[in-house]
């Protein structure tokens, strides 16, 4: 089947008002989207996994620039060679095209736009401080060619837009976090010791796509000892009797991602494993008790360090991913003696920015 695009139009109609209404209340005439992020909220255009995999070079090429002039449909000036993924991925009518170089062709094509529009002399916001977003070069190319125009960043605006998920994304959710639950059980059935790090990692990624995943997801295997934070995955130490490891994993459908992790015990868990394990679920059940509405982020990220110290953990970024986890069920299986029953990673939805994460403990008998 072609590709269609994942959401009606009027589920983008929903989000250009409530754009249009922040872009109102900012004096905003238009909005342009550079990151890939952004672009997908205003059009759902997902690009090609290829693109997503190498942000260096492929996001400022191959996805598009968006244009939301307030009160009027949103424009694309995207690379002339995808335009008719465009056309199909999104309802986007007004399709404007570029050849390479981008960085000198995309500021002329923007300038077009916004002098059809009549707003070579407005203010208008560019999405500066968002991941993946314009060059510095490709920004002083734009601003020379619209002299007259104010830049505003816009990136705070369009982050607190997508933090408000609408039905239709939830649902795209709530299916990614059930992928990933069918995952991660069909992972803890395949998985044995003689495995390394790096087979596991292919593993997860088999039982993803088995499970309904519509691309490549997240998928991190950490043992102890010597694990750390975002290293490489080991390609020959196996895994034994002993070992300890935190598997994060994450399933993407149609763009929306789970994340979440479970603890592998590998033979029987030692009095210390246990006790990790224990120390963790209390930490987030007493944590949440901060987590109330109308408190402002920065005080419930205090609190909750405030409860992992006194447990005598250690949070190592300190604070910076707390509201990472929007959700937690912890509990402990065998998965030699598995029973749904026993299952802690269930299809609860945590309902923000697209990350759901639970822990649960597994004992891998050898």
């Amino acid at each position: 089947m072609f590709q269609q695009p994942i959401f009606p139009k009027s589920e983008f109609q929903q989000r250009f008002a409530r754009a249009w209404q922040k872009m109102a209340e900012a004096e905003l005439e238009a909005l342009i989207a550079y990151s890939p992020g952004n672009q997908f909220w205003l059009t759902g255009f997902l690009g090609s996994l290829s693109a997503k995999r190498f942000p260096e070079f492929a996001h400022d090429v191959i996805f598009p620039k968006v244009i939301l002039p307030r009160e009027r449909e949103p424009i694309i000036v995207g690379l002339k060679t995808a335009a008719e993924t465009y056309a199909r991925g999104t309802h986007v009518t007004d399709i404007r095209t570029v050849s390479p170089p981008v960085g000198e062709n995309h500021p002329q094509a923007i300038k077009a736009v916004l002098a059809g529009l009549g707003l070579q002399r407005s203010r208008v916001g560019i999405d500066l401080g968002a991941f993946g977003t314009i060059t510095i070069p490709e920004f002083a190319a734009l601003r020379s060619e619209l002299p007259q125009v104010e830049f505003i960043d816009v990136a705070e605006l369009c982050y607190r837009l997508r933090m408000v998920k609408t039905p239709a994304e939830v649902s795209c959710l709530k299916v990614a976090v059930e992928i990933q639950n069918r995952a991660f059980q069909k992972f803890v059935q395949r998985i044995g010791r003689g495995m390394s790090e790096t087979e596991l990692m292919f593993t997860m990624f088999q039982c993803q796509a088995e499970a309904g995943a519509t691309e490549v997801g997240i998928a991190m295997p950490w043992t102890h000892p010597g694990y750390t934070f975002f290293r490489a995955q080991y390609l020959d130490r196996l895994m034994e009797c002993g070992d300890f490891q935190w598997f994060d994993a994450g399933a993407i459908y149609h763009g929306y991602t789970s994340d979440y992790d479970i603890l592998l015990a590998w033979g029987e868990p030692t009095a210390e494993h246990l006790k990790t394990f224990d120390t963790l679920k209390e930490i987030y059940i007493e944590a949440l008790e901060a987590w109330k509405p109308g408190r402002p982020i920065v005080e419930v990220a205090q609190a909750v360090l405030k409860v992992v110290h006194r447990h005598g953990a250690v949070d190592p970024l300190e604070g910076q991913f707390i509201g990472h986890n929007l959700g937690y069920d912890g509990g402990k299986a065998v998965v030699g003696d598995w029973e749904p029953s026993r299952l802690k990673i269930r299809g609860q939805h945590g309902g923000g920015p697209g990350v759901v994460c639970y822990h649960s403990l597994w004992t891998h008998p050898l």
